[in-house]
């Protein structure tokens, strides 16, 4: 994908502020002149992630529910300590290093490498701003031996036929022998830790007092010890199972966003979290609509699946405690898992609105972006229900359309697009959440006023995922949906610089985007994938100088969690 020159300037920018600073970040001699400009830019990076601590109200839980948390919270600085060597393989190098130095320039750089789980950029191209080594992320980061290709992998599996299911599995790395040729070794083989963790599900299932959350700790405790597909399937099918809960726990090798190769790789993580049961309450119009969501997707009929919708688990719930990949610089808001569609399609998934992040989301980045880039007649419907809203159908959406190839049951929509299928995942979801929008309003369940609103309140969410760059699969997902809109006529730009919707061709556009992406998914087709990334993408020279009419605004939260 070409980078825009304004792109390719800050990253030029970046590679200049941190160039006096690299050799000292690795632990080396050498003169590290700090200058009153350089600490400027550097801070102005850290401050592009508002710092704030993120709680949630724990008074009705009981006290061995809280020995829980706090044990599983032991679990979850394990995942992140995992995660810190899956993110690259010179991350806690670099880290570690910047961390036994004093000066200002160095702190600054520990900051960032925390916020980013190693010396890349997430945020500019994956742009190495500290140490020496590639000056890019390599797309494998720790799965893979930093120098294999694409190609070599692929050989190996040409000439080595009997290998492709344990060097494509999720729950193995690729490293080379003492000859150097590839091998695949089990995540539990690998990582000295697992079996520390698997020791701590345990202890946590001990300190459970509700019977099915005990029983989805110890079969995830086995999954960690066997590194084994259907281990993690029982697990993942014990977890949809939960009831009467006031504790969840996403965790483990759950997305595999961090290998840019081929999309096969999981990351470790950790997501505490405490149920609202009110709000969970407001959710059961979505579920109830699932199947009438499926029937009006706007593609080919012959490519019809029954949605499961009897399964599926929507839930408002609080974010305790993050650990590892969903804490690398973006922060979710929401997840629908699990991920395998061997479940979802059989289970249908749980949706999983995290509120506490989701609001400070909303008044620290989304209602500050409505103020600057949104027509001031349209701005002030930008609102949280809004975003709330969106964010549901869109975790919804994840499980509509196919997860298996049209006529190939034994091919996923994900091994088909390989490194593609995550942006092009997110691309459904959010607009196929724009469809759904419309189908409520079909059924009369919400009116044309919530629409206005749903509306304006997604451009400017537009706005906040682009600035995750176009290494997100997320930035990537919204680079796609507001180009392609614009360029359409379903968004547009008004002549004193501010942006709205058309109510006459949003929609029409919307749908005839969503079709395209339903469709490319069915057929499983790499081809157009790829395309359509390489088209829309990225950001262009018009986007990044809105880019910088909102500089202001932070891209996202440098959190701290209560465990």
């Amino acid at each position: 994908m070409n980078t825009p020159k304004t792109i390719k300037s800050l990253i030029t920018f970046c590679a200049i502020i941190t160039f006096t600073v690299f050799m000292v970040a690795c632990g080396k001699k050498g003169d590290n002149v700090e200058t009153p400009a350089e600490l400027a830019a550097l801070q102005a990076l850290v401050d592009e992630f508002a710092p704030i601590k993120v709680t949630a109200d724990l008074s009705h839980l009981t006290e061995r529910e809280k020995l829980l948390i706090a044990k599983l919270a032991e679990a979850g600085e394990i995942c992140d300590a995992i995660f810190w060597q899956q993110s690259s393989h010179d991350a806690i190098t670099v880290r570690d290093s910047l961390a036994k130095l004093t000066d200002a320039q160095s702190k600054l750089m520990l900051q960032l490498v925390n916020i980013y789980y190693g010396p890349y950029n997430k945020m500019y191209e994956n742009k190495r701003f500290v140490g020496e080594g590639s000056p890019f992320r390599p797309p494998g980061g720790g799965f893979y031996p930093e120098d294999m290709t694409r190609e070599e992998f692929e050989e190996h599996i040409k000439n080595n036929p009997q290998d492709k299911a344990t060097f494509e599995c999720l729950y193995t790395v690729i490293v080379r022998d003492a000859n150097g040729n590839l091998k695949a070794v089990p995540y539990h083989e690998h990582y000295k830790d697992m079996e520390k963790l698997a020791n701590l599900m345990d202890e946590a299932a001990e300190l459970c007092d509700n019977p099915s959350l005990k029983e989805y700790l110890r079969l995830r405790a086995i999954a960690f010890r066997t590194s084994k597909y259907e281990d993690y399937f029982k697990s993942d099918w014990a977890w949809m199972d939960l009831k009467d809960n006031n504790i969840d726990v996403i965790i483990g090798p759950i997305e595999s966003y961090e290998d840019d190769i081929f999309n096969y790789k999981t990351a470790f993580e950790a997501k505490i979290l405490v149920k609202d049961i009110e709000a969970t309450k407001e959710l059961d119009m979505y579920k109830e609509n699932i199947a009438k969501f499926q029937e009006n997707l706007p593609w080919d009929k012959k490519y019809f699946v029954s949605a499961q919708a009897d399964g599926t688990v929507l839930q408002i719930v609080n974010v305790v405690g993050y650990y590892g990949d969903c804490n690398k610089a973006t922060k979710s808001i929401a997840s629908a898992l699990p991920n395998d569609p061997a479940v979802y399609e059989v289970r249908g998934g749980k949706k999983s609105m995290y509120k506490n992040l989701m609001e400070a989301k909303f008044e620290k980045i989304l209602k500050p972006i409505a103020e600057i880039l949104i027509a001031p007649d349209m701005a002030q419907y930008v609102s949280k229900k809004q975003m709330m809203r969106f964010v549901t159908l869109h975790e919804v959406a994840h499980n509509l359309g196919r997860g298996y190839v049209y006529k190939k049951p034994n091919l996923t929509v994900r091994a088909a697009l390989k490194e593609r299928y995550s942006p092009i995942e997110e691309l459904k979801a959010d607009i196929c959440a724009v469809v759904c929008q419309k189908t409520l309003f079909d059924l009369g369940i919400i009116s044309k006023d919530d629409m206005r609103d749903a509306m304006v309140t997604y451009v400017a969410g537009l706005f906040r995922s682009m600035r995750f760059g176009s290494q997100s699969a997320h930035g990537v997902a919204n680079f796609i949906q507001f180009r392609y809109l614009l360029e359409k006529g379903g968004i547009e730009k008004t002549p004193d610089g501010y942006f709205t919707f058309n109510e006459e061709k949003f929609f029409e556009v919307a749908t005839e985007l969503a079709k395209y992406v339903l469709e490319l998914q069915a057929e499983g087709d790499y081809q157009k994938a790829d395309e359509l990334v390489k088209k829309y993408g990225a950001a262009t020279p018009e986007i990044m100088k809105e880019f910088e009419r909102v500089k202001s605004v932070p891209r996202d939260l440098n959190s701290t969690y209560m465990y």
